[in-house]
């Protein structure tokens, strides 16, 4: 139900302060299916887990294992070397993904591209179908890729770091001010 206190009216999150307030952080897990939450909790926070070199957070301990494995420099002791095509890891669960791309048994019967997993081909698939079955709580854009849709929940974000060095105009993902630059604010530009 519609209160004042919630940020919605009509359906709909209105204004920067719905944003901030909440949706950021609540709708942005909640909506691309998975909730990082177990239940209201009243108030309480999930234990954080930080890395030390980068400050980086965690939920669960074996995130931040992981994590801290690429800060291992290449040299390191514990680098490996694919055996297949030479390539240096120092994550290992990284590694073994990467092994994965050699064997490449899920075959696409429209286009013949070749994918590790089934999931894989599942979501490639949608290239060919044009179907996009994850859709922005705030807008309605729709993405055939659930990790389009959480980069583009970032750009309802209210803090947006990346500044356009000539129109001002401020982006939540670097990746979006690098398309900036390569489209309309500098075609006229030279």
């Amino acid at each position: 139900p519609d209160s004042p206190h919630s940020g919605m009216a009509g359906g709909y999150i209105n204004g920067d302060a719905a944003v901030s307030e909440g949706y950021a952080v609540d709708a942005f897990f909640i909506t691309d299916g998975r909730s990082r939450r177990k239940g209201s909790g009243g108030g309480r926070t999930l234990p954080r887990h930080t890395c030390g070199e980068c400050g980086k957070s965690y939920a669960t301990s074996s995130n931040l294992s992981r994590h801290k494995q690429t800060h291992r420099s290449l040299d390191s002791k514990m680098a490996k070397k694919c055996p297949t095509c030479g390539k240096v890891y120092v994550s290992m669960p990284a590694m073994a993904m990467h092994l994965l791309t050699h064997d490449l048994k899920h075959k696409c019967q429209v286009c013949g591209k070749a994918f590790s997993r089934p999931w894989l081909l599942q979501g490639h698939m949608r290239s060919h179908t044009g179907e996009k079955p994850f859709g922005c709580a705030h807008c309605g854009k729709a993405f055939a890729d659930r990790s389009n849709l959480r980069a583009h929940m970032q750009t309802h974000s209210a803090f947006k770091h990346f500044k356009c060095k000539r129109c001002s105009k401020t982006f939540a993902l670097k990746s979006y001010l690098n398309k900036h630059y390569e489209s309309a604010c500098f075609k006229g530009a030279a």
